[in-house]
């Protein structure tokens, strides 16, 4: 047998634990009153009337034919035997067969009635049943009874339901009534939980329509967010446009700077600015006085020569290129 086949298995023998569970529970709720199940009136085996409800039997009036019959116990034989796992629909022609096996008569001579459990240790535990058919049939007609009358074996004041075309009727009987009462059960619980869902229920209705909301205006509000992230990298554009002139040199302040430090013989050819970096260059009579005066200029600092300085001798004058770093006003040197 495969792996995936013993899973199988496996899985049908605790389905049908489970529904053997479920039965027990519902014969107990039976007996004592509590599932709705059908009573019959019986010649219990005292020859007294009775009523049979599940496996109990309890004393009744004399009123009313009975419908059923308990064989006494002194007519039956009873015992337990053991059966292997198998599917609980098996165990109907398992139990038959052990059944005829220990039988003391032929197989058509006896009436038989068992119930099953799933044992502890592993198979089926099945407490069984069984008696002559024609004792049966001669307590059936002592009592005016049909042939097919429901008949009980009984044993230490319960009974089991012989095994026949009336056990399957009354089976199906019950397998309504049960459906019916599954039904009305869940209905009734339904109706006792409903009250305490119905909150959780609106919260769950309340947070749908508000995801939907916020989905609505997601999506209005997404060009909305376009026009705002636009705003937003043109903002920080125009930041570092600030800083950007605040970080350069006002150009007037600075040719003010250097015409208050040239003299009257001396002009600029070329003026470079570079950020907070200053580079001219022209003629002077005298450059290093020329360089001397830059650097004493508040807004002027770090004035230098970037090279020698050359004599034109045709005007007479010295040709200078300078350096320096424009200071702002209030800057320490």
């Amino acid at each position: 047998m495969t792996a995936w086949r013993q899973y199988i298995v496996r899985a049908q023998m605790a389905m049908d634990g489970l529904a053997w569970g479920l039965g027990a529970i519902r014969s107990t709720l039976v007996e004592r009153g509590l599932w709705p199940a059908r009573e019959l009136a019986v010649v219990a085996a005292d020859g007294r009337p009775a009523w049979v409800r599940g496996a109990q039997v309890r004393s009744r009036s004399s009123q009313g034919k009975p419908a059923g019959l308990v064989v006494p116990e002194a007519n039956c034989l009873a015992g337990e035997l053991r059966l292997p796992e198998m599917r609980r629909g098996d165990l109907e022609a398992a139990v038959q067969e052990a059944l005829w096996r220990l039988s003391p008569v032929p197989p058509d001579q006896i009436a038989y009635a068992w119930d099953a459990a799933p044992d502890a240790q592993s198979g089926w535990l099945v407490s069984w049943l069984m008696c002559r058919r024609s004792a049966v049939e001669d307590l059936l007609a002592h009592h005016g009874m049909a042939a097919d009358a429901p008949v009980y074996l009984g044993k230490s004041g319960r009974v089991l339901s012989v095994r026949g075309r009336s056990w399957n009727k009354q089976q199906a009987q019950q397998r309504r009534v049960d459906g019916w009462a599954s039904a009305g059960l869940v209905l009734v619980l339904a109706m006792l939980v409903a009250p305490a869902l119905m909150p959780l229920a609106l919260k769950h209705r309340a947070v749908a329509q508000a995801l939907q909301h916020v989905q609505g205006l997601e999506e209005q509000a997404a060009p909305l967010r376009q026009k705002l992230d636009e705003l937003r990298s043109q903002a920080l554009i125009g930041d570092e446009l600030a800083k950007s002139i605040s970080a350069d040199p006002p150009l007037a302040s600075l040719v003010e700077r250097l015409s208050a430090a040239l003299p009257d013989d001396a002009w600029l050819d070329r003026i470079e600015v570079n950020g907070g970096e200053v580079r001219v260059s022209g003629l002077t009579a005298n450059a290093n006085e020329l360089l001397a005066q830059l650097g004493r200029q508040p807004g002027l600092a770090d004035a230098r020569a970037t090279g020698a300085n050359v004599r034109d001798t045709a005007l007479n004058k010295e040709r200078f290129t300078f350096e320096m770093r424009w200071r702002a006003e209030g800057v320490q040197p």
